[in-house]
């Protein structure tokens, strides 16, 4: 259990829009007939991220630097991956306390009337502003918190979510077969009569095949997350992450020595470790997606509502109001904290991120003296990026 860190806050980075609002978007419009995407979306992801990790472990290279020794001009599949990454980080930190902070507004009854406030709407104003303090408030909480208190904060925020989204599903008794059938065979369904009767302007000219793409980038993270999670790696200094880089000829060399096999079973020894770690994050972000997906499924097919537009968390609700009222707090207690871990997390994630896009694109100016301008520069591109991007008027 030991080796279960950098994974646990990944899942807990990853873990927010996409299993709350976009999984119980497909349970709400399709019921559980695209359970599978979700689940071969996570395995697929976890199989890339660990042979990352692994790579990681056995070389103490990050696969940024490998990919500058692919055929073609220099540094461009580096590039091809650094650059989009880099340019969409401050409109993560945008999009997700956007999304946080409209629901915020939602609880507070902010008025929707049309009267302007400037560029701004009244609702979009407040919206903002509650964005503004989620986003600012998250960045206070990184600063002043360590890697440790991080992985337990995450630890802690992940396992609350999960046990009330099994208590959730248990509650509702949900038809297991169909469950099954619907994580086991891939089909792509037509939407049904009363999603175009009765949100028609958002589905009739929107193909199926569009949803399953917005779910398959849902699930988990992006590059942005797992860049920097295997450059997380280096902390914990696992095999030779973070001691060494062994060159392909070191390796052969080793791999030639008469006492090979011992090396060779050292070797293997520590992939356990990013093994252990990759396979627990992403279980709990498979496990919280399918919840999610199911009671959308339970809950939100039948009441024909879905989670679009400006309502993207609020119909969720029901998942636990239908319990007990008073489980409403639990629910919107457990968004609250779900967000504000994945934008604490991000923070720390993204320097890393960086951090190992500077050192396949230009190396020299990743020496250690400069690690520490590097991770200041990230957290304010990050903040002022996000920030700047949350008050662009509509």
């Amino acid at each position: 259990m030991t080796f279960v860190g950098p994974g646990v806050i990944i899942a807990s980075v990853t873990i927010g829009s996409g299993e709350l609002v976009w999984a119980s978007r497909s349970g709400a419009i399709f019921g559980h007939q695209l359970l599978w995407c979700f689940l071969f979306a996570g395995v697929f992801k976890a199989i890339q991220v660990y042979t990352a990790a692994r790579q990681m472990t056995l070389t103490g290279e990050h696969p940024m630097v490998s990919w500058k020794n692919l055929p073609g001009p220099p540094l461009w599949f580096p590039l091809l991956i650094a650059v989009p990454t880099l340019a969409v980080m401050p409109i993560a930190f945008s999009g997700i306390s956007e999304i946080l902070g409209g629901y915020l507004c939602e609880l507070t009854g902010v008025s929707a009337a049309r009267r302007a406030v400037g560029p701004f709407q009244i609702v979009e104003l407040w919206e903002n502003v509650w964005a503004s303090a989620v986003l600012s408030t998250c960045l206070v909480l990184a600063l002043s918190s360590s890697l440790k208190t991080l992985e337990r904060v995450s630890a802690i925020v992940l396992g609350a979510i999960v046990l009330c989204g099994l208590a959730s599903v248990l509650v509702c008794q949900p038809d297991l077969v169909e469950i099954v059938a619907g994580l086991i065979f891939p089909r792509v369904p037509d939407y049904a009569p009363w999603v175009i009767s009765d949100f028609g302007e958002s589905f009739a000219s929107r193909s199926p095949w569009l949803e399953i793409a917005l779910y398959l980038t849902a699930v988990g993270g992006g590059t942005y997350d797992y860049l920097g999670y295997v450059g997380m790696i280096r902390e914990k200094r696992w095999g030779l992450a973070g001691r060494r880089v062994a060159s392909r000829e070191q390796l052969e060399s080793i791999v030639a020595a008469k006492d090979s096999a011992q090396e060779i079973r050292r070797a293997k020894i520590w992939t356990r470790a990013p093994l252990w770690d990759t396979s627990v994050s992403f279980a709990l972000v498979i496990l919280v997606t399918l919840l999610f997906a199911v009671l959308g499924g339970l809950v939100l097919h039948p009441e024909h509502k879905i989670p679009d537009s400006h309502v993207l968390l609020s119909e969720q609700e029901l998942f636990l109001a239908r319990l007990h009222p008073q489980l409403l707090w639990v629910y919107r207690a457990g968004v609250l904290l779900a967000f504000i871990g994945t934008l604490y997390g991000a923070f720390e994630i993204y320097q890393h991120t960086v951090l190992e896009s500077v050192r396949a694109i230009a190396p020299r100016r990743a020496a250690d003296k400069r690690v520490a301008n590097w991770r200041r520069l990230t957290v304010a591109y990050c903040y002022l990026g996000g920030m700047m991007t949350i008050w662009l008027p509509r």
